[in-house]
């Protein structure tokens, strides 16, 4: 018997530069991206900016309106401050997935305790089951006639053997 160990062989090592380099690209795409989306509006809020004023005498405004209507994340942002609109709407948005993860906990749980019932049904119903297959040997093992007696069974041993000896 030898006592050598085999090596173990191991996977080797991800790499974990890709991931930094992947999560950086999503991070400077997302600044341009909400960059640009803050001056693409600045741009459309100036030229109607006079017409406005012109028509907010004629007509009524409706951006009450449209304000409740609009959420939070969508609202174009007032301040130059992208990152911080960006912050806000991520924070938002973990809000949204923390309420949809809480609601899917409590589901499982629901489940869980379901699943539980079920389990105490299941053997409430197997332990019924034994008590009819046991009442149902019972009832058979009645209905059986007795047992044979010792003469007997010397009989039906030798039944085959008289009626051989009696032809003759």
């Amino acid at each position: 018997m030898s006592t050598e160990f085999k090596p173990i062989e191991v996977a080797p090592a991800r790499r974990s530069w890709p991931y930094a380099v992947v999560g950086a690209l999503l991070v400077i795409a997302l600044v341009w991206s909400l960059r640009r989306n803050a001056v693409l509006s600045e741009q459309h809020a100036a030229p109607a900016a006079p017409v406005a004023a012109q028509t907010s005498a004629n007509v009524p405004s409706a951006e009450p309106k449209i304000a409740a209507l609009v959420p939070e994340a969508a609202k174009p942002l007032a301040s130059p401050n992208v990152i911080g609109g960006a912050v806000q709407t991520a924070k938002t948005l973990a809000m949204v997935a923390k309420s949809e993860l809480d609601r899917a906990l409590a589901g499982k749980e629901g489940a869980q305790k379901q699943a539980a019932a079920y389990k105490r049904q299941i053997g409430d119903l197997e332990k019924q089951l034994a008590d009819a297959r046991m009442q149902i040997a019972q009832m058979q093992r009645a209905k059986e006639p007795p047992p044979p007696t010792d003469q007997e069974k010397i009989l039906q041993m030798l039944a085959p053997v008289l009626k051989t000896s009696s032809n003759p």
